[in-house]
């Protein structure tokens, strides 16, 4: 036998091997199968005693097989020095003619399997590869299990195993009632799914360049890193697989199976026994933490499209809703990546043909030179097409006499680009390593439905045309919203994006800053008591003692927060407003009345000067560690600011509220709401303080906040404020009787008047905090502990 290499294989170790390959002549075999089984073979990586049996319908003499092989290798581009070398490598095939539907062809390879073993005097191990359409499954694996081909030897020698391409399955009904029908046969160890995408050199090089190195791991997760984006475009189209595509789609394609493994290896814990088993967990693990997308979250970020003239391809419907294109934005749940935007898309017919992960990292809380010379953040690009290799982008100083920054990129390929053929690598491995048994990077079926539960809820709000099915040129990508916000993102020049003025650093503005500079955001601060500017310059704001100063500190366009009570929004204005030029932005998170920011909008409108009011609920813990906001603005600027709304808001916490005006109101009617809830806890709990039973008051709270109705934040504080000043609120600094108000509840009646609403709870618990005054009560004790609790109100007793 030639051979190119004198080294011994794990493969030549094993007991003789027999590789059965249903669907012979099919593309599958041709393109990915024969030029493998070359590759191993010039490597001298295949079985020591090996035989192939081709099984197909055909009527095929060994002379018209030999042919077969030829023209496969001549198309994949395999070099045969020499005729000898092809016929010896030849020499391990046979071919059975067999229909996969009749029993015969079964009894036939069971005989030639049985033969080759009385030659070999042994019982031999036995690797089956389906390249058929999973249609076929069920009478393939039927007439095996009939010839007991589907049974091993025994647990040390003659081992029998199956080799499955995707899809596995077409949604996660389908996918669990293929597997109930292949564990009907096969023992889990004796399933090998294949992901072809796991065998690729960069996709094990992403979790080598994490966990065999110590460079960025410690930082792997969302402290440093701002969001993902994996995309796979292929500037071919879908050519003459019509028939094949158009029921599947690229999110079924692609998405459901590489994208979300190449996540998974980006993403995954690390496996510490490093164990089979124990890797393919930790990447089910992973894709299980996909947050569940609503229907309202799928409309708003999920694109598909279709190539123009598509329909005209052979075996396309002539109405199809195929998507040769999708996009869509997610996150992960999973402690470490929460609140990590990750962006997938694929396409067919694109303007490249570009394959790559790219990681893009959070702006550094300090950097050298940066205010001499804008740059955009690090990256970190794993990229699989058109050219293997890991790059990274660092900003260095240019080298001269001038202090300024240059972009240079670290960069090392994995391979020569002359010696890679497209599946030859990645299936090569995926034989060999089915030979030796190692199940490492082939897809569980925790992986598997972990991905469909995922991928089902898009596809299913597809099928019900919520989401508009769009057209594209061939030759062009097509970029919906969300993707265009992050190209231009990651294309932004650091100091221009994550820049903001913040006038007024009390509870509110201080806890504001505070999580803004945790997220990498440069804060510029201003108050008018200057101690309270001092102790924030401290904590990383870059203070100002005048408002000039603080609008000269800022980039333009300027992006400034006022946090300041609503009868000193004005007052602020009349000095800021001359200060400011055309685009500049101003951010109102005060509780203004939604008519006086109406006002406002429209004057500011006139300067063409942004003006944008947001709601901020949640009191300075929420400020501190997520608020919930109620923007309004025109769309096209709250998409502008959205990174700062969600930097600033809890999970989900912030919505476009509507036109200008609409968050002050949305606001305004939330405290009003407000009044009301904590008026009726209030008038419960002092209910219960007159009662003649001995009630716990601090106990009844706390029970009330696990699992009744009525469990909530506020009920959670009234228990906190029990614990600070007693069962009966009555300490020097809480809690007053007399209850102030501060106007947006007398807001929410008058506008409820106007509208012809009627607001009688909320009214009454107005009317309460009026009477109050010279007249005290439990009730207002109670209510005064609840304003100290979430909003740090002072309530001490009068």
């Amino acid at each position: 036998m030639i051979q190119t290499k004198n080294s011994v294989s794990k493969t030549q170790l094993l007991a003789p091997s027999i590789f059965i390959l249903f669907g012979v002549t099919g593309d599958l075999v041709a393109k990915k199968i024969i030029p493998s089984l070359w590759h191993l073979f010039e490597q001298n990586l295949l079985p020591s005693k090996l035989v192939v049996i081709g099984f197909a319908r055909r009527d095929l003499s060994h002379n018209d097989l030999k042919k077969l092989i030829k023209k496969s290798l001549e198309t994949t581009g395999a070099l045969v020095e020499s005729e000898e070398q092809f016929e010896t490598f030849c020499d391990y095939f046979v071919y059975q003619k067999g229909d996969f539907a009749e029993e015969e062809g079964y009894v036939e390879l069971s005989q030639k399997i049985k033969n080759t073993e009385d030659k070999w005097r042994t019982c031999s191990n036995k690797l089956f590869y389906l390249s058929v359409p999973p249609s076929m499954y069920q009478e393939i694996f039927t007439h095996l299990g009939t010839q007991k081909l589907n049974l091993p030897c025994n647990d040390e020698i003659g081992w029998n195993r199956i080799l499955i391409e995707k899809p596995f399955g077409t949604n996660l009904k389908s996918a669990q009632q293929l597997q109930k029908l292949l564990s009907t046969y096969f023992r889990e160890n004796q399933i090998y799914r294949i992901d072809h995408y796991l065998f690729k050199e960069i996709i094990q090089g992403i979790e080598n360049f994490r966990f065999s190195n110590n460079l960025f791991e410690d930082a792997w997760d969302n402290t440093r890193i701002e969001h993902i984006r994996i995309k796979l475009f292929e500037s071919i189209g879908v050519e003459k697989r019509g028939a094949f595509y158009d029921p599947v789609g690229t999110l079924r394609d692609v998405g459901q199976n590489h994208i979300l493994e190449m996540l998974a290896a980006l993403t995954m814990e690390y496996p510490e026994k490093m164990k089979v088993d124990e890797i393919r967990k930790k990447r089910a693990q992973i894709i299980k933490t996909l947050k569940p997308l609503t229907k309202g979250l799928i409309i708003e970020n999920s694109y598909r499209a279709q190539y123009e003239r598509y329909k005209e391809i052979e075996g396309v419907k002539s109405d199809s809703q195929t998507e040769t294109y999708f996009a869509l934005k997610t996150e992960l749940s999973h402690p470490k990546w929460k609140g990590v935007p990750i962006y997938m898309e694929s396409g067919k017919r694109m303007s490249e043909a570009r394959k790559e992960i790219i990681v893009t990292l959070r702006c550094p809380k300090k950097c050298m030179l940066c205010e001499v010379g804008q740059h955009t953040p690090n990256k970190i690009i794993f990229r699989l097409e058109p050219s293997d290799e890991i790059i990274i982008d660092f900003w260095m100083k240019k080298p001269g006499f001038e202090r300024v920054l240059e972009e240079r990129k670290f960069s090392f390929f994995l391979y020569e680009k002359t010696t890679k053929k497209q599946y030859v690598e990645e299936y090569s491995k995926v034989i060999y390593e089915a030979f030796y048994g190692d199940q490492t990077l082939f897809v569980s079926d925790e992986e598997v439905d972990a991905s469909w539960k995922f991928t089902d809820s898009v596809i299913d709000s597809w099928s019900e045309e919520s989401v508009t099915l769009h057209s594209y040129k061939p030759d062009t990508t097509p970029r919906p919203d969300f993707m265009e916000q992050l190209d231009r993102e990651e294309n932004r020049e650091i100091d221009e994006f994550k820049n903001l003025g913040i006038i007024g650093l009390g509870k509110m503005g201080s806890n504001i800053a505070r999580q803004l500079i945790s997220k990498n955001w440069r804060v510029v601060g201003y108050n008018r008591d200057s101690k309270q500017t001092d102790a924030m310059k401290k904590e990383g704001v870059e203070s100002s003692y005048t408002l000039s100063e603080m609008v000269n500190n800022l980039e333009s366009p300027r992006k400034i927060w006022l946090m300041v009570p609503h009868q000193a929004v004005d007052e602020v204005l009349k000095v800021l407003t001359p200060l400011l030029s055309e685009g500049d932005t101003i951010f109102d998170g005060g509780n203004s009345f939604y008519k006086d920011t109406l006002a406002r909008g429209a004057e500011f409108k006139g300067r063409k000067i942004n003006y944008i009011d947001v709601g901020v609920s949640g009191g300075p813990s929420g400020a501190l560690s997520g608020a919930c906001l109620m923007v309004g603005s025109s769309k096209e600027m709250f998409k502008e600011n959205e990174e700062l709304f969600k930097d600033l808001s809890v999970e989900h916490g912030y919505i476009h509220a509507g036109k200008s005006g609409a968050g002050h109101f949305v606001k305004m009617v939330h405290n009003g709401i407000e009044y009301g809830m904590m008026q009726s806890i209030a008038e419960g709990f002092e209910i219960f303080q007159k009662s003649d039973f001995d009630l716990n008051l601090k106990e009844i709270a706390d029970v009330y906040n696990h699992g009744s109705v009525i469990e909530s934040k506020l009920i959670g504080w009234l228990k906190s404020a029990y614990d600070s000043f007693g069962q009966d609120l009555n300490s020097v600094n809480c809690c007053s009787g007399e209850v102030d108000h501060s106007g947006e509840g007398e807001w929410t009646v008058n506008e409820a008047k106007e509208l012809g609403v009627p607001a009688t709870i909320i009214e009454g618990a107005l009317t309460f905090r009026k009477d109050s005054k010279g007249n005290p009560s439990y009730t207002g004790q109670v209510v005064s502990a609840l304003r100290n609790k979430f909003g740090g109100h002072d309530v001490s007793q009068k």
